[in-house]
């Protein structure tokens, strides 16, 4: 009898061993997926955030170029304002007499 029980230890035995390896299998494969999925996720968050800040800074340029352009035109607007109007010698001539006298 004390056979049969050895040989029923040594079974349990090699089950425990083999339900080990199994669960030891079981948990390298389920850190595989999850390094993969970590991995899959990362690559779409960068790929993500990247087309954002390329909108972002699109938009920018676009806005920084339009105040440029509008800048430029209303210097330009300016500056035909100014050589369009015309010269008063003559006051300018008497205002600077009347300060310089006071």
């Amino acid at each position: 009898m004390a056979e049969k029980e050895v040989n029923t230890i040594a079974h349990l035995l090699e089950m425990e061993q083999k339900a080990s390896a199994m669960t030891l299998k079981a948990r390298e494969d389920a850190d595989k997926k999850i390094a993969q999925a970590k991995s899959q996720a990362d690559s779409e968050f960068k790929s993500q955030y990247e087309k954002l800040v390329n909108e972002q800074e699109r938009s920018f340029e676009q806005k920084v170029a339009a105040l440029e352009s509008e800048k430029s035109s209303k210097i330009s607007e300016y500056k035909a304002k100014i050589t369009a109007s015309s010269q008063d010698s003559q006051a300018f001539h008497s205002y600077l007499d009347s300060v310089l006298q006071a």
